[in-house]
């Protein structure tokens, strides 16, 4: 028989096991974030006008503006989206030498400007998410991405009117780890989902960089992938080239339409509001042995985290795509040094 006390012998033993998983530096902190904020709804201007300003102010405040991408034209929709990728070198520093296997994938920023039927909003990936899943729920650098955040907001508007927001959206995570869907499709540690897609026997990682992102100036067959931007991180000898495509976008828009938002599935293209998960990155870093590897995430699990909020059945539907995706990339990395 189960007595009061063997419960509370119980309740006992469970939080102790808690807390001895909950060390300092690996802890999840059960904050529940959304994958992206709105930073102004209903901003003034156009935006061109809007990009412009941004840009200028990212400048004037410490960034780089790494490149600007026009979203896909989804259904072709009469809406759209302009995302501005920027490099802050001390935060990528920071980020990067907390994990320099992982922290590349989460060293810059993408801010999304959008329309849709209640005017122009400008939202950016939240760093509270996107850092704790990419550093694997390491929480010593909550701190520093929630002040990131914060920069990024008030530079932003600093040079922008609307109604300022801080509401979040996408997938909501108390956590960083990302199950897997219906217990097998991509999921587990980032760590465990960066695949390596090419070695590079000879040359610098500057060098094999540029030939990448020169590569993808032409654009890809089936999914339009090109070159947005190219970013070298000094500091820690790593190249990060950035590609994104319309028909990839347009399609990832059309399969995300509102996510957990019911007011926006009635819009004519509500995935514009997730454009900030694309360009898509492919980092460049010298290996143990001397050698120069080429890396991506696992496309399919890239998709999972910018859009789990598409749900269980969109995934699931669309199998083939990140696969597809996959398989494009490579082919033009290695096209790149034939």
């Amino acid at each position: 028989m189960i007595t009061r006390k063997s419960n509370l012998i119980i309740i006992a033993i469970l939080v102790i096991a808690v807390l001895a998983l909950s060390q300092p530096g690996n802890a999840i902190d059960g904050e529940s974030y959304g994958v992206y904020q709105y930073v102004v709804r209903q901003a003034e201007g156009s935006i061109d006008g809007i990009s412009t300003a941004i840009g200028e102010a990212a400048v004037n405040s410490g960034w780089r503006v790494a490149g600007t991408v026009d979203s896909g034209d989804p259904d072709k929709c009469n809406f759209k989206s302009r995302v501005i990728v920027l490099y802050h070198a001390k935060y990528a520093d920071v980020i990067i030498g907390a994990n320099i296997e992982t922290g590349p994938y989460a060293s810059l920023d993408r801010i999304n400007i959008f329309e849709d039927e209640e005017g122009t909003h400008v939202s950016v990936v939240n760093p509270n998410s996107i850092n704790r899943t990419i550093l694997m729920d390491d929480t010593s650098y909550r701190e520093i991405s929630e002040k990131h955040l914060q920069d990024l907001r008030a530079m932003i508007l600093s040079v922008i009117s609307g109604t300022e927001s801080d509401a979040q959206y996408g997938e909501f995570r108390t956590k960083g780890y990302i199950g897997k869907t219906m217990g097998v499709v991509a999921g587990g540690d980032f760590q465990k989902l960066i695949k390596h897609k090419y070695r590079v026997k000879e040359g610098g990682i500057t060098a094999v960089g540029q030939a990448i992102g020169m590569g993808f100036r032409d654009k890809t067959t089936k999914w339009g992938l090109e070159h947005v931007y190219e970013v070298f991180i000094a500091s820690h000898n790593i190249y990060v080239i950035g590609v994104s495509g319309s028909p990839m976008a347009t399609k990832s828009f059309q399969i995300v339409k509102g996510g957990r938002n019911e007011q926006r599935k009635e819009f004519a293209c509500p995935g514009l509001s997730h454009a900030a998960a694309f360009p898509l990155e492919i980092v460049v870093h010298k290996d143990d042995d001397g050698q120069i590897r080429i890396a991506i995430v696992d496309a399919m699990y890239r998709m999972k985290i910018y859009f789990e909020d598409a749900g269980t059945t969109a995934f699931m539907k669309n199998m083939k795509m990140p696969g597809s995706i996959d398989k494009e990339i490579t082919k033009h990395i290695m096209k790149s040094f034939e």
